[in-house]
């Protein structure tokens, strides 16, 4: 069954069933309340019937409204800061305090929660064309990584930290490098230069209270402006070749040294060797005689003779030798001179004997004697 039956004009409301009137949009208003007099009777459990006060809402509305907001307004003081975080706390718009990561809360519409990333590692680049020491124009960048420090003083001591974070590199780096010569920069200088704009950054930036710290320095290779990139790479070229010939010196010298040092130590080896045996030898030598010190500072004579004897001994045994008594009275002996084998000497025994000393008239051929 339709609402409107085909061949009738009568309209039905659909949903009265009743016919209505024209094209007459129903009373929002009636119906609205209408619905909120069941309601407010099915809450208060009032009789069917009992009519509300004309537009008067009912007090239960107005709790509810408010135990809602309430609710809402409870949780939405809920906020959670990461473990890498920190929340800043802002009362009015003023510092209150800093809370450390978790579940925190806090009175929505008094109090406000900012959320630092204290852990974030953050870079910045700086490059620029700066005079050296000595008076040169070199081209070098710098690359800068830094983290958030204090959030307190991130938020609240400096306008803009990121632009004084630039300033003071831009400040840093040339102090830095106003103070060293353009070799260094070039070539072996380059961690000197970054641990020194490490610490003198490190220490504006604390200066300013940025609430920002520095957590390493990166030196690029330094380079020459276009205008004099062509000197400078011959001047690159010729500390290259410079560095080469010192490390091919330096090997060459690595090389020789070990041969000259054993050389010398063998000399001063066979030298100590040497001077030992000589000594040993000299006092080998002198060893007899200082034994016969204390014989011969008791009988001077008898060891004179003694040693005379020895000597003589010593040095006839190795020739052929003939003795012949001179003395006055003696005959005259006939020597054999021909058949006799060379070398052969004559010594007169009364010439080389001691004063103290007896000879007799003797003859003496090879090893025998007459």
């Amino acid at each position: 069954m339709t609402w409107n039956e085909p061949g009738k004009n009568e309209k039905k409301d659909p949903w009265t069933g009743k016919p209505r009137g024209g094209d007459t949009p129903p009373d929002l208003e009636a119906l609205l309340k209408k619905n909120l007099e069941k309601l407010a009777s099915f809450f208060k459990k009032e009789a069917p019937g009992t009519a509300l006060p004309p537009h008067t809402p009912p007090h239960w509305m107005f709790h509810s409204v408010w135990l809602g907001a309430l609710l809402l307004w409870v949780l939405s003081g809920f906020f959670i800061v990461n473990a890498a975080s920190v929340g800043v706390i802002l009362r009015f718009g003023q510092y209150h305090s800093t809370v450390d990561p978790g579940l925190h809360w806090i009175p929505r519409f008094i109090d406000t929660a900012n959320i630092i990333n204290e852990q974030k590692i953050n870079s910045y680049f700086y490059e620029a064309q700066m005079l050296t020491k000595d008076e040169n124009i070199v081209s070098i960048a710098i690359a800068v990584q830094y983290r958030i420090g204090d959030a307190k003083d991130y938020l609240f001591k400096v306008v803009n930290p990121q632009e004084s974070l630039q300033q003071a590199t831009a400040s840093a780096l040339r102090q830095v490098i106003g103070h060293t010569n353009l070799d260094d920069v070039l070539t072996s200088g380059r961690e000197k230069i970054r641990q020194q704009v490490n610490e003198l950054l490190s220490s504006i930036l604390r200066s300013y209270q940025t609430g920002l710290l520095i957590t390493d320095v990166t030196v690029q290779p330094a380079k020459a402006p276009d205008e004099v990139k062509e000197a400078f790479d011959d001047a690159i070229k010729a500390q290259e070749d410079e560095q080469r010939i010192i490390n091919q010196a330096q090997t060459y010298a690595m090389q020789v040294e070990p041969i000259a040092k054993g050389q010398a130590q063998r000399l001063l080896t066979d030298a100590q060797a040497y001077k030992q045996q000589a000594v040993l030898h000299a006092q080998s030598e002198t060893a007899p005689f200082l034994a016969l010190l204390p014989h011969y500072q008791h009988a001077p004579n008898l060891v004179k003779t003694r040693l005379y004897y020895d000597a003589m001994e010593s040095v006839l045994s190795n020739s052929s030798k003939i003795f012949l008594d001179t003395a006055p009275g003696n005959q005259m002996i006939y020597l054999p001179l021909d058949k006799l084998s060379p070398p052969f000497s004559v010594i007169p025994a009364t010439l080389n004997a001691p004063s103290s000393a007896t000879s007799a008239p003797t003859v003496t051929t090879g090893d025998k004697q007459a």
